[in-house]
């Protein structure tokens, strides 16, 4: 008996609508139209003579046979997945599309990728510098990087990392206007540089923890204000004023003494960085390659700086 090859494609279709619960976010996910996706559906219906959808005007959802479909087909087609994928790293190939922001990307991602490229040679990486995660299917995007609380929905999130919020300034600076004994005396007496907050178009707020958990949150004015973290590097180092920065952006000039750390004691504010990615059924293998790497690696990384 001859199996019917066109149900494998009517079955990938039924999955990813089946995971969106939308024939038009399945259809963005797939690359097909939404009346494409509804006739996929349809014709699968046909060919097993199962319903497996019961549509109304404000909702889709599975019916009993398609809910018994779905967790039959999900092994299944992970074991082709898994049957299909290049036995050796630099077998896999592809070309993966990431967005990352200032701060991620030039500190932490761009020095990785190097050591992902040598060991995947046939992968080509696009990387682009933005502010926000927008719509990451809309714009190609395979993969978003980026630091803050998420809230970003109709997307994967995975937590990769968190950073210690560095408070700090230059010596020369220090030298000329003191060292702050408290954060109450960095919003009475000193210049701070602060950076654009994307989501409100304001200044980010200045949140200080102790150990203890305690909490301060100062609003100190600024005669400069930034929108990217090599700009804030920057004016650091220009002895512009205090800023704050990501430990692993502050950690080298730490070390070296271009940057004092201000109110250690008051430095125990930790910023999430996630991993995003659109709620696809099945990425292809070069984008699962660099996710497991993009995960490993950049706990390695970070792990130098938390002596920091």
């Amino acid at each position: 008996m001859l199996f019917d090859g066109r149900i494998i494609a009517g079955i990938t279709v039924f999955v990813a609508v089946a995971r969106a619960q939308s024939y038009g976010r399945a259809a963005e996910q797939l690359g097909l139209s939404r009346s494409g996706v509804g006739k996929a559906i349809a014709r699968l219906e046909e060919r097993t003579g199962m319903r497996l959808f019961d549509r109304t005007s404000r909702a889709l959802k599975l019916t009993d046979e398609g809910r018994v479909l779905l967790d039959e087909v999900t092994p299944v087609l992970a074991q082709l997945g898994r049957i299909a994928t290049p036995s050796r790293p630099d077998k896999i190939r592809g070309r993966i599309r990431l967005s990352t922001d200032a701060a991620f990307g030039p500190y932490l991602l761009i020095p990785l990728l190097p050591l992902f490229m040598a060991d995947h040679p046939q992968v080509q990486v696009d990387v682009l510098v933005r502010d926000r995660v927008d719509n990451l299917l809309a714009e190609g995007v395979d993969l978003a990087i980026r630091f803050g609380e998420p809230d970003a929905r109709d997307l994967d999130k995975q937590l990769l990392l968190h950073s210690r919020v560095v408070t700090c300034a230059s010596p020369a600076y220090l030298a000329r206007h003191g060292m702050p004994a408290t954060p109450q005396e960095v919003l009475a007496g000193h210049r701070c540089v602060r950076m654009f907050d994307d989501t409100t178009g304001k200044p980010h707020l200045w949140h200080f923890v102790n150990p203890e958990g305690e909490q301060q949150v100062i609003a100190p004015d600024c005669g400069l204000t930034v929108n990217d973290a090599p700009s804030l590097v920057a004016a650091a180092l220009s002895d512009c004023g205090i800023v704050r920065l990501l430990d692993f952006i502050a950690a080298d000039h730490l070390r070296d003494g271009r940057l004092v750390e201000v109110l250690p004691e008051w430095n125990h504010l930790r910023w999430p960085g996630y991993l995003y990615a659109p709620a696809r059924a099945h990425p292809s293998h070069a984008i699962d390659a660099f996710r497991q790497f993009i995960r490993a690696r950049t706990h390695a990384a970070h792990c130098a700086t938390h002596d920091i």
